[in-house]
């Protein structure tokens, strides 16, 4: 009869080893989901499927372009002026009686309302937001590195079944947890949108009118979208753990 690898081999480290693979490996597989919302096709797919356009005195076509810079802005880190050039481009286009008053649209757009340009309190924010997601990456980065480390640590440690354990578990844990959060989304999006910015900005910070621009290019609707791509990313790159954890399980049984 073929002997099995033992998941009790290797003791208290294995045991760490366990626990530090399983909960970076986790946080690798949400931030999988979180790397492609922050890619510029999601935004763009999103934002020609949501922009309020008929909030706005912008286009829909113009409302996807400044969605994807305003993007840019905030994950790629490009500079302001870049997209408030890009706003008064827009203008110039399609509401200039917003620069009428003024030869420089750079003036006009800072006392223009919050409908025709990004004020200081939406820049504001998506600067905290590029705060955000500019510190996130590095750790991120660093929880696959560890996650990947640990795994093959442990492998030689405690054996490929105990690997296949925690591809198998990480995963299932991951999935429960965005399950619960779908769920809540569904009874109160919402509450659920504000619990989750109060996590990172501070009350009043992130609210703004319907029809502000910043509203029009990143309706509820677009979050939703952004929801639902994060959920699948995350899911799909969680069942392929598993199916990995099963094959090393596999040939742990069969060694």
């Amino acid at each position: 009869m073929p002997k099995t690898e033992s998941t009790h081999r290797g003791g208290p480290l294995a045991s760490v080893l366990t626990a530090i693979a399983a909960v970076t490996l986790a946080v690798t597989l949400v931030a999988a989901g979180l790397a492609a919302c922050c890619a510029r096709p999601a935004t763009a797919m999103l934002s020609q499927a949501t922009s309020a356009a008929d909030l706005s005195p912008y286009s829909r076509g113009t409302l996807i372009d400044l969605a994807v810079a305003t993007r840019d802005y905030t994950v790629d880190g490009i500079p302001r002026e870049d997209v408030l050039e890009a706003i008064a481009a827009a203008a110039r286009a399609e509401a200039p009686e917003v620069l009428a008053d003024s030869d420089d649209p750079a003036i006009a757009l800072a006392d223009a309302p919050e409908r025709y340009t990004l004020t200081e309190d939406a820049l504001s924010h998506l600067d905290d937001v590029y705060a955000v997601i500019s510190t996130a990456v590095p750790v991120l980065i660093g929880c696959a590195i560890v996650a990947l480390a640990s795994l093959i640590a442990l492998g030689f440690l405690a054996g490929r079944r105990r690997v296949g354990n925690t591809l198998i578990a990480a995963p299932i844990i991951v999935i429960a947890a965005f399950a619960a959060l779908a769920a809540w989304v569904i009874v109160d999006f919402n509450g659920f949108f504000a619990a989750f910015h109060s996590l990172f900005f501070a009350n009043g910070t992130w609210t703004f009118s319907a029809d502000s621009l910043l509203i029009c290019m990143y309706p509820p609707d677009f979050w939703i979208g952004m929801g639902a791509i994060w959920l699948a990313t995350t899911l799909a790159a969680s069942i392929v753990a598993i199916l990995v954890g099963i094959a090393v399980k596999g040939r742990a049984t069969r060694a």
